[in-house]
């Protein structure tokens, strides 16, 4: 009965079996990393969350396995692989998971762009620390050029397009030919160009987005999205004719237990 109500997802491998997709990877609940950041001086959140030289091990070694599994799921010979990184509902992880993928993707050496396309809701400005004021909505607009946009080497071999000025019309923006060309121009310049969107369910945009990409990387997180969400989730990116690369799953607990061997000090 316990089982039958609780529509939550808990261990990543009912999910692939569920919905017959890979899961990229998977992050942990970490109960010493909590101890950890409390002796690190305060940071925001979001800022903590984002891959740097401080970084835990695992978490390193997680997003370089995801890395690996995104690129053996496209074709090398494409122009510009577009990646759009979404989720099922609010709060699963998406913003910091397409930040993350970005840095470990431009840690190849390959140029890589990073897009925020969730235009309502915008943050990876201030995950970055960067101004906001010019970004997609402005190019699109014809309000700003492309290059001067483009805020550079935000990390080593990764570029930044923020969101720009809120608009009253995201979707349509997003659904536009000068969208399009945008998008259609940096892909001759990068390899790589992550777009963060809106979670799927929630608003079209995502949906809208998927003619312009190579595939989508779904966002869930363990012991909050529920099947229902991510059902509909499933569901909205095939009916749009994407291509899924796979599931990546935050806060699992049982991955300590996995592979706990990894963690000795010898690998860390």
């Amino acid at each position: 009965i316990y089982e039958f109500f609780d529509r939550k997802i808990h261990k990543s491998d009912d999910v692939a079996k569920r919905y017959g997709v890979s899961i990229l990877g998977e992050t942990s609940l970490d109960p010493h990393r909590s101890s950890k950041r409390k002796k690190e001086k305060e940071l925001p959140e979001e800022l903590q969350n984002v891959l740097n030289s401080k970084s835990d091990f695992d978490t390193v070694e997680t997003y370089k396995a995801i890395r690996t599994n995104i690129m053996f799921s496209m074709p090398k010979k494409e122009l510009g692989r577009v990646i759009i990184v979404t989720s099922a509902a609010p709060g699963e992880g998406k913003t910091t998971t397409a930040i993350n993928l970005a840095i470990t993707f431009a840690q190849t050496g390959a140029r890589v762009m990073l897009i925020d396309c969730d235009l309502r809701r915008s943050r990876i400005h201030r995950y970055l620390q960067l101004e906001r004021d010019e970004g997609v909505t402005n190019v699109v607009c014809g309000y700003t050029d492309l290059e001067k946009a483009i805020r550079k080497n935000v990390r080593d071999n990764l570029d930044c397009l923020t969101a720009g000025a809120i608009p009253p019309n995201p979707a349509e923006l997003l659904q536009s030919d000068e969208f399009q060309s945008m998008v259609d121009t940096l892909r001759h310049e990068y390899d790589y160009i992550f777009l963060d969107t809106p979670p799927v369910t929630v608003v079209t945009d995502a949906a809208i987005l998927t003619k312009h990409c190579s595939g989508v990387v779904l966002v869930a997180r363990s012991e909050l999205t529920t099947y229902d969400m991510l059902d509909s989730a499933v569901e909205d990116i095939k009916n749009a004719d994407a291509k899924i690369l796979g599931i990546i799953v935050h806060g699992c607990s049982n991955k300590y237990k996995k592979y706990g061997y990894y963690r000795s000090k010898k690998y860390g």
